[in-house]
């Protein structure tokens, strides 16, 4: 269809994606010569914002940032006692660290951003070679996007009328599996190669103090999913209580970010919130001509003609998810995927909270798989080296990854089972 390839060559030739998106919806309204106004794009694009669960985003990020004052080394602190006794641990502490820092920011590449740059250093020092520090970071960081709360989660449940609420739930167990298979892996590949060194013996003093440090900041999911499922306040509203419990936490408990520092804080929280909310807008209108155009029926229809195997559209639609996710920027992704993928997955009876933690895994593979690779590039960088010397041990971490989904995939309880419990 040619908006797609409008938007295909404008993304080539650099232009940022929301600008991208939206040239292209303007494009094709003329060169289809159709009767809608173009008026209609600022009013899809006003349509597309004005969402009271959409205030979560913002707030979920500024969360995050927040959280990175004082946070982040007690997490990484808890990691340690927990692993770092085993010989290769500090592989495993990485990845853990990335888990319990993705499950407080709700970001992938502010976790591979905050954990990687202090983590990094340490595993240089330790023996860890670059190349194999790198992916592994970048396959834990972009865990943020299915661990829940999840800045990802939400803009998905906006797009696809999902209960933001349960998306969280459905998170969790699907989360752990992926850390868990990337927690073994690096620790078999470190012993294997000799990385990390002589290990310190166990100290369960040091494993207790370490918790009772950490406590606070592992509170907050606890606090939020807690809230959301007991009714005491809705998704929107949890990330307005995250923000108030991170700035006590940095402010007044740890005392790490001083006044003089939070106009910075604000700011980049805003700019950053802008740029994803203009790409929401953007990707509004883009969805709005796709429905217009039947694109999701034709599609389905296409696909249902060539296999009548759930399995296989579901491969499909899996392939679709992993090259949009390679190339694009995430929300940009479900926003401009949701509309025409989350129909076909219905008719072929897949469960809405099941295929919306297949997309964010699915998303998150993209995250590390180059040539775009936000959450790869973001660990190369702080690692100091060029994204080519991670092969190949980047595509030992998608295998994991991979591996990870497909049992995601045929086992959909892992997805289900706590949501069930709390409906």
């Amino acid at each position: 269809m040619i908006i797609f390839l409008i938007l295909g060559i404008l993304l080539l030739i650099g232009l940022p994606v929301s600008f991208a998106i939206g040239v292209s919806c303007l494009a094709f309204l003329f060169l289809q010569d159709t009767a809608v106004a173009p008026s209609i794009i600022p009013q899809q694009m006003f349509s597309g914002l004005n969402s009271f669960p959409l205030l979560a985003l913002p707030f979920f990020l500024l969360a995050g940032n927040l959280m990175m004052y004082g946070t982040t080394p007690r997490l990484m602190r808890f990691a340690n006692a927990l692993l770092g006794f085993i010989k290769g641990g500090l592989a495993g502490v990485s990845v853990t660290a990335s888990a319990f820092f993705g499950a407080i920011s709700g970001s992938g590449v502010a976790t591979v951003a905050a954990v990687g740059s202090i983590v990094t250093p340490e595993m240089i020092k330790k023996g860890y070679d670059r190349g194999f520090i790198a992916p592994l970071i970048a396959g834990a960081g972009v865990l943020g996007m299915v661990i829940p709360p999840s800045m990802a989660m939400v803009v998905f449940g906006v797009s696809a009328g999902v209960s933001i609420g349960d998306l969280f739930l459905a998170g969790i167990l699907p989360g752990i599996l992926v850390t868990l298979l990337l927690v073994i892996y690096g620790i078999i590949v470190s012993r294997k190669r000799n990385y990390g060194g002589d290990t310190t013996a166990f100290d369960f003093k040091e494993l207790f103090q370490s918790f009772i440090s950490a406590i606070l900041p592992m509170l907050l999911p606890v606090i939020i999913l807690g809230g959301v499922m007991s009714g005491a306040f809705t998704p929107t509203e949890s990330a307005v209580v995250a923000v108030v419990y991170a700035l006590i936490l940095a402010t007044v408990v740890y005392q790490e970010l001083p006044v003089s520092k939070l106009f910075s804080v604000f700011k980049q929280s805003a700019v950053n919130s802008a740029i994803i909310l203009f790409i929401i807008a953007a990707a509004t209108p883009f969805g709005w001509i796709l429905t217009t155009q039947q694109i999701p029926n034709e599609l389905a229809t296409f696909l249902t003609s060539v296999t009548t195997s759930d399995i296989l559209i579901l491969i499909f639609i899996s392939i679709i998810l992993l090259v949009m996710g390679t190339f694009m920027e995430t929300i940009a992704t479900i926003i401009i995927m949701t509309p025409i993928l989350f129909p076909i997955a219905m008719q072929i009876g897949i469960e809405p909270l099941h295929f919306g933690v297949l997309m964010m895994v699915n998303l998150a593979i993209g995250g590390v798989t180059p040539p775009l690779a936000v959450g790869l590039f973001t660990s190369a960088k702080i690692a100091d080296i060029p994204v080519e010397k991670t092969f190949p041990d980047v595509l030992h971490v998608l295998g994991v990854m991979v591996l990870s989904y497909i049992i995601i995939v045929l086992i959909p309880e892992l997805s289900l089972w706590i949501p069930e419990i709390f409906d």
